[in-house]
Parts: structure tokens; sequence; C-alpha cells
């Protein structure tokens, strides 16, 4: 059966595939769930500084989505003035940091992809060419930030420790005020440019 003679009897035709194809990109695009914020066992600090919340997240075996958002908020207004989780998860969503369609719960471990999604709108970085093309998405996120090695390599679906979350918190940091991302030993690259010289 030829190309020809097979699209004539398959039960699909070609605008349907496309169709069919263009929905199913679009839901994965934008991320599961319905926008629903689920607040359980709030119990973070009430006037906890920066310095506390390094402390005390750094020694986390699993850091969860409350604590991560707490988090976001301090790399960029400095601190936390949020009441409440869905107060977090509402003033993150206002600066597109946060999509509207995601599922969030309180105390529920943070995943490396939705972290690399966070971190990356939150810190403005500059995207390859998927980025440019597609839009953030989680895996691309991830994957860029592993490029870029603000993040190390391992499954998008996997939780983060609180180590490498505040190594990644921190290396945010730098590139918000420098343009670059630091090495491990947290110099950027203009710092080792003038040693050089």
């Amino acid at each position: 059966m030829n190309y020809k003679t097979h699209l004539q009897t398959s039960k699909f035709s070609l605008p349907v595939l496309i169709s069919l194809l263009g929905a199913l990109m679009l839901t994965s695009a934008g991320g599961c769930g319905n926008g629903e914020i689920i607040s359980r066992n709030e119990n973070l600090p009430k006037s906890e500084d920066s310095a506390g919340f390094l402390d005390r997240v750094s020694s986390l075996p699993v850091v969860t989505e409350d604590d991560a958002m707490r988090g976001i908020l301090m790399l960029i207004n400095g601190d936390d003035t949020a009441e409440s989780f869905p107060q977090r998860v509402r003033l993150l969503q206002e600066r597109g940091i946060l999509p509207n369609s995601w599922d969030y719960v309180s105390d529920r471990a943070i995943t490396r992809g939705k972290y690399a999604y966070m971190i990356y709108q939150a810190a403005k970085f500059r995207g390859g060419i998927v980025l440019s093309l597609t839009g953030a998405s989680r895996r691309y996120c991830l994957r860029e930030l592993q490029f870029q090695k603000v993040m190390t390599n391992g499954p998008m679906l996997s939780e983060i420790s609180g180590m490498e979350y505040i190594a990644v918190l921190g290396r945010a940091d730098t590139y918000i005020r420098t343009g670059h991302v630091p090495n491990r030993s947290g110099e950027t690259r203009d710092e080792q440019q003038l040693e050089i010289n």
C-alpha cells in the first residue's frame, strides 16, 4: 500500500491529526492541574529573616512548595511579606513567576522541574532556541539551568534537598546582581577575568 492509498483509507484526515497534535502540545506545555491551591500544615516561622530561612532550609532533606516560594519571594523582594501559602502563590502568579494553571500544595515536596521554572522566571534567565520557540516549561527551564550549571543533573520530577535548593538560590541571586552564573567557588566570569588581567 502506498502513501496516497493509506491516507485515503485512514480513519483520520491530515488536518484532524494536526489538530490533535496541536491540542496535545498545548496541554503538555501548560502543565497539569486546574489552578487549585491547597494549604495544609502551614508552619513556617512568621518573622523569619533571610539568614534564618537559609539556615533552616539548608538542613531539610526535602524542600516543600511553601518553603520554595518563600525563598523565591526573598530572592526577588528581599523578604517574604505574605501571610499565608495562598498569598505567596498569588504574589508569584502576579509577577509571572508561577502559572495560574498549576496546582499548588503547601506541604508537597517541590520538584526539580517546578523549582527550575520558578528560578528561571524570577531571575529572568535568557534561554536557548527551544525556550525561545516554545516558551518556558518545567522541562526546558530545567534543561537550560542544567546547561548553564545553575542546577545539577537530575530528573524533572525528583525532589530537591535543602542544600541544593540553597545553592541554586545563591547562583540565581548572583545572576540577578551580575548577569553571570558563578562557578563552583562562587566567582562570576567577570571576577575571573579581573584576576587574569
